[in-house]
């Protein structure tokens, strides 16, 4: 083979194993999963209706979703899955116009894994499913990484992960809550997202990439607009404090709903009296939570966590779920709000290796109980 044919042939060659190595990289770490959103199944879901509907003003109905990172991969699927809850619902009558209805915390902060690849989604850790991040904007992570170092934060790397999705995870979060509030014509406690330091201005959700990071819920009127008022979590616990910021407890605040006053404790700020006595007295309560750890409820109660236990904290509860009844919103509302009426629902699915658990909580004319249900339905009488 002469000299300048031999070139060529090791020309092609090379030009192909870039272009094989090329179109490797962009499927496993750049290429958006697929997203598949319809047919989508209506999951047979275990339902719980409290009081009576003859003579109600209205509802107040708490969704446990179970999800999974594809639930994510784009905002189509997430709305669908999260309408499915909605339509049985709907279907058994518990929506009216004066509906109060709670998704559970962290419902958003998994759309930052919305259009990332495949190999994301299918990751068996949470730390595998974050590499393609790295991958695919080395010199941005970098950045963001250096940034939340900066802030002494113990958790550095999810805080740049968080920082760089920001945006994408604030719109996809804000309309699809929005739309199902306006689609179905309730209020509606959007759950919680880990967003920088958002806020509501003219009716949308916006973010200052850079600034500290919140676990906050938003309320949704029945129009689809956002309150303006955001509720950010004032207890995070330890794992949310390596890279998130508290909110201020003073500033927990309510809401004016059909029902009445409407307060949002989102997971361990139900667990401190203070977060009640910011709130004052309310009709409502909802409590959005997220356990970590499959099969939970029923194993030892791991005590407060980031925090000191209130200085009523005097027992030790035999189990998780007994210490939710015992110092959470079942407990503790009562002593604040006596006739209030209370829903604590957890985030139920596969999340990588972090498992979840939880029972719906219901307060409810005095009587606290743990039900096993994915949709539960109080009817809020007249007064």
């Amino acid at each position: 083979m002469s000299a300048p044919r031999k070139r060529r042939w090791i020309f092609v060659l090379l030009a192909g194993l870039l272009v094989g190595g090329g179109w490797l990289f962009y499927t496993l770490y750049t290429k958006p999963a697929s997203c598949p959103t319809l047919p989508l199944p209506i999951p047979a879901l275990q339902t719980a209706e409290l009081g009576s509907r003859a003579g109600a003003k209205g509802s107040f109905v708490g969704i446990q979703p179970f999800l999974e990172p594809h639930d994510y991969a784009c905002a189509e699927r997430f709305y669908q899955k999260l309408a499915s809850y909605l339509d049985t619902a709907q279907r058994l009558g518990y929506l009216t116009p004066a509906t109060v209805v709670a998704f559970p915390e962290y419902i958003g902060t998994w759309l930052v894994v919305e259009g990332e690849a495949e190999r994301s989604l299918r990751a068996q850790t949470l730390s595998a499913a974050m590499v393609p991040f790295v991958i695919k904007a080395p010199w941005r992570f970098w950045q963001a990484y250096r940034a939340a170092a900066k802030q002494n934060l113990k958790d550095p790397a999810a805080a740049a992960i968080f920082q760089l999705k920001a945006r994408q995870m604030a719109r996809t979060y804000h309309r699809v809550f929005s739309q199902l509030a306006k689609n179905y014509g309730v209020t509606l406690v959007a759950g919680s997202v880990v967003l920088p330091d958002p806020y509501v201005e003219g009716d949308s959700l916006y973010v200052r990439p850079g600034g500290a990071l919140y676990n906050v819920s938003l309320v949704y009127r029945p129009d689809g607009r956002p309150e303006p008022t955001l509720v950010r979590k004032a207890f995070p616990i330890a794992t949310e404090l390596d890279f998130t910021q508290p909110g201020r407890v003073q500033e927990l605040p309510t809401f004016e709903t059909p029902l009445g006053r409407l307060g949002v404790l989102i997971c361990a700020d139900s667990w401190f009296p203070e977060s009640y006595a910011a709130l004052g007295e309310v009709a409502l309560l909802a409590v959005p939570s997220y356990l970590m750890g499959d099969s939970c409820w029923e194993k030892p109660w791991r005590g407060y966590s980031g925090w000191p236990a209130p200085a009523d904290v005097t027992a030790q509860p035999p189990t998780e779920g007994e210490a939710w009844l015992t110092y959470a919103m079942g407990g503790r509302l009562p002593q604040h709000s006596p006739t209030a009426t209370g829903i604590n629902v957890f985030l139920k699915g596969r999340f990588w290796e972090l498992g979840a658990d939880g029972r719906a909580t219901t307060l409810y004319q005095g009587q606290k109980q743990a039900l096993e249900a994915d949709l539960v339905c109080i009817w809020m009488q007249e007064k």
